[in-house]
């Protein structure tokens, strides 16, 4: 009778929290945690912060003082930013100009700049988070695996850091899912042997600005561009004759002023493209040309990035030979560390202390046993969802050029540079959608195994992710000079402390990354 009685109280216990699991409740939830970190942030550590935070200011000042985004040479004393009037990375500097030059009609003071810009950035990275929640709805994800990706990603703990930093990878993560949501409204067409006329125009305005916004957006534009045409042409095989009346059709349903407005941003986005990416490439013969291309080893020397490459260069010792077996060591090694490490910004240095343990172990095992459930269930996943592929697609796609371009730079250097974490935010919850997937047909015949093991990941993460790992990594140098922050932040760690396996704080051996 107990057993039974056990079993029940089990079962409903279980019910409950596939049915929490899966509520829009639960879904606000983490939402709402995402802002309370990312206010944390805001108004707690020092500018700037180690993401670049000094460096996008800096140029959003610059691009505050012209009113065109188009400088006409190297502006004075820019040359730390690199060379600023090649940068194809410009349309967040520009855009985010604006405000900052409304707020600096009001106030000189460099804090209240500062925070109100990251405000920005907070709002960009949500309303972001709530599209990509879309993108997985529609690729077919449940809305508990949807929801449970999300917790699991904000408890990352660089996600709310990078949020809250004055960085166009915010623009970035706005953009993306866009770029996908009009992907699918042209695959669901194609699928019908239709063209959405509409989404095709939105997919060329995106496509164009998330280009502008970061260079690194590129391979997103270049495999989505690829996929589509694949879906096209499979889907409208031996009908190709039905492909230009459908067009016409389709765009003749658009009204005037939607036309003219897209019109409109796809010209002034192919302007700041070909402004560029295309005099890059007559000038330089490089879409990203390096900045010894454009100024003096003199002028790019005060540029840290180049500096740093171009001093391991020099002392790179000539019978160096690169093992991509090394490199890729190295590089998953670095990545898992940078997604979950403690950093500060450039006031101590940059000093970065090891993740919380908890989490990153769970991580760990997390992507280890999905990487071999999602090989084995591969055809399964993708079987009649077209969405999710084009996920995989991009992730994929991305995740490549990614690793070869540092493998580059680590033949020229001799060391495993730029190798950062955040570099795979943008891609982090397709991978969660279909590893998640995967552990969802493996544990199907048990679904009440799935959601203790659901909660139980999201707790192990709670145990010191997210914002959790700054507050108990961090000191008082991390924060502005102000009594209560700094009371607040102390009051916070002794709180959580006891709580908490802390394991080892000394600093990383990954520093130098």
């Amino acid at each position: 009778m107990c057993i039974i009685e056990v079993t029940l109280r089990m079962n409903k216990l279980t019910q409950r929290l596939s049915a929490l699991l899966g509520s829009r409740t639960f879904f606000y939830v983490v939402i709402g945690f995402l802002v309370f970190e990312t206010l944390w942030f805001v108004f707690s550590a020092v500018y700037p912060m180690a993401f670049d935070e000094d460096f996008h200011f800096g140029i959003i000042k610059i691009y505050a003082e012209h009113w065109s985004p188009f400088l006409s040479g190297q502006p004075d004393d820019a040359d730390k930013f690199g060379a600023v009037a090649r940068d194809p990375s410009y349309l967040y500097h520009y855009l985010m100009s604006f405000p900052y030059r409304a707020i600096a009609l009001f106030t000189h003071s460099e804090v209240i700049q500062v925070i109100i810009l990251r405000l920005i950035n907070v709002a960009m990275f949500t309303i972001g988070l709530l599209l990509f929640a879309k993108v997985m709805l529609r690729a077919r994800v449940s809305q508990a695996l949807t929801n449970v990706s999300l917790a699991v990603f904000v408890l990352i703990p660089i996600v709310p850091q990078l949020a809250a930093h004055i960085n166009y990878d915010n623009m970035l993560m706005l953009l993306l899912p866009m770029l996908c949501l009009v992907s699918f409204t042209l695959i669901e067409g194609f699928e019908k042997r239709k063209v959405n006329a509409q989404a095709l125009l939105a997919f060329i305005a995106v496509s164009l600005g998330i280009s502008v916004v970061k260079y690194a957006a590129l391979p997103f534009v270049l495999a989505a561009t690829a996929f589509l045409l694949a879906t096209l042409w499979l889907r409208f095989r031996g009908h190709y004759k039905e492909l230009l009346p459908a067009a016409r059709t389709s765009f003749r349903q658009i009204t005037l002023p939607t036309l003219l407005a897209f019109i409109g941003l796809t010209t002034i986005g192919l302007t700041l493209f070909i402004q560029r990416y295309g005099v890059n490439v007559v000038s330089h013969q490089a879409l990203v040309p390096s900045c010894s291309q454009v100024l003096s080893v003199q002028q790019c020397s005060q540029y840290g990035p180049w500096n740093r490459d171009n001093m391991y260069e020099q002392q790179r010792d000539p019978a160096f030979e690169p093992k991509r077996l090394t490199y890729m060591r190295a590089w998953l090694e670095g990545m898992r560390f940078r997604l979950f490490f403690a950093i500060n910004g450039v006031k101590s240095d940059y000093t970065n202390y090891r993740g919380l343990p908890v989490p990153v172990q769970t991580a760990t095992i997390l992507f280890v046993v999905g990487l071999i459930v999602t090989v084995f269930w591969w055809r399964h996943i993708f079987r009649d969802n077209t969405p999710l592929a084009f996920l995989a697609a991009l992730s994929g796609f991305y995740i490549v050029i990614l690793w070869f371009e540092g493998f580059e730079a680590y033949v020229r250097t001799a060391e495993p540079v730029a190798i950062n974490g955040r570099y795979l935010l943008p891609v982090l919850l397709f991978i969660a959608a279909v590893i998640g997937r995967a552990l969802s047909l493996t544990l199907r015949e048990t679904p009440r195994v799935k959601a203790m093991l659901a909660t139980l990941v999201i707790v192990l993460f709670l145990h010191g992710g997210g914002v959790f790992t700054f507050i108990l990594r961090s000191d008082e140098s991390w924060y502005w000079s102000n009594r209560v922050v700094i009371g607040v932040n102390n009051a916070a760690r002794k709180t959580l402390a006891p709580f908490i396996v802390e394991g080892s704080k000394r600093e990383s051996p990954f520093n130098h990354y």
